[in-house]
């Protein structure tokens, strides 16, 4: 499946086409919020979190190259695309909806995070034995405390600046140039950044809280596959991944 995951990614953003046949259902997480899932293709079952921004639209242009292999299923993160949201807010109940999610799936069950959603299917996999293996595109385990940035963030937000926010989330934490900013407006799926930018707010506040643990990571049982970018520039990322290679039993890692 590890390299099953890496030649789909690699293939999968030049070339994918045509449409897979999908369908839409949902499960309650543990609070009772409803959690959306787009499933498609038959097969292992491959569980699909989005990052921090956006939808799981995101990931289904990828589909029709995934489907040839898995079920694979992209998930809405709650107050995210057609999923409900339960306040109060916290990183617990976004594991759990990864692990309803799981759960609802048949055996054996894969489960591919990007970024934020990558965070909580690590967590997850700490709590269910259903997850046979997993593949993390730059899980940020190790943020430092961004409250000065959230705050502007959210001050641009309340006068109705989402593009300046989402632009100074962009910049300053992620850390990606201006000219990639640029190029990630000129794509349809700027509009759906837009609409989730408030919920990076408290997202990045619970990642911050989060405490990586290495002698937790070292019990993790589930073969792992570590991904990053070859240009990513932020210094968290990178902390991040090198925590996971040094702690984890059996990861693997690959370099886009």
């Amino acid at each position: 499946m590890r390299t099953s995951v890496v030649l789909v990614l690699c293939v999968g953003i030049v070339a994918a086409q045509g449409q897979a046949q999908t369908s839409m259902s949902t499960v309650r997480s543990a609070d009772g919020t409803p959690i959306a899932i787009e499933c498609a293709g038959a097969g292992p079952s491959l569980v699909i979190v989005h990052g921090g921004a956006g939808d799981r639209t995101r990931w289904t242009p990828l589909f029709p190259l995934f489907a040839t292999q898995f079920r694979v299923c992209a998930m809405d993160r709650r107050a995210h695309g057609a999923s409900g949201d339960t306040l109060p807010y916290s990183l617990q109940k976004e594991v759990e909806d990864v692990l309803a999610v799981v759960a609802a799936q048949p055996r054996p069950v894969y489960v591919l995070g990007h970024s934020f959603g990558a965070v909580c299917a690590f967590e997850a996999a700490f709590r269910t034995s259903k997850i046979a293996r997993l593949a993390l595109y730059e899980p940020p385990v190790r943020l430092e405390d961004h409250s000065a940035v959230l705050a502007r963030m959210e001050a641009m937000i309340q006068i109705g600046d989402r593009e300046g926010a989402l632009t100074t989330f962009m910049r300053e934490i992620v850390l990606i140039s201006a000219d990639e900013v640029a190029a990630m407006k000129a794509r349809p799926s700027w509009a759906g950044l837009l609409a989730t930018v408030d919920t990076s707010v408290r997202q990045d506040r619970a990642l911050s809280q989060y405490h990586f643990d290495p002698a937790r990571a070292r019990t993790m049982t589930v073969p792992t596959l570590l991904m990053t970018g070859s240009k990513t520039e932020s210094p968290e990322l990178k902390r991040s991944i090198d925590s996971l290679r040094q702690t984890l039993p059996q990861p693997a890692f690959h370099v886009f």
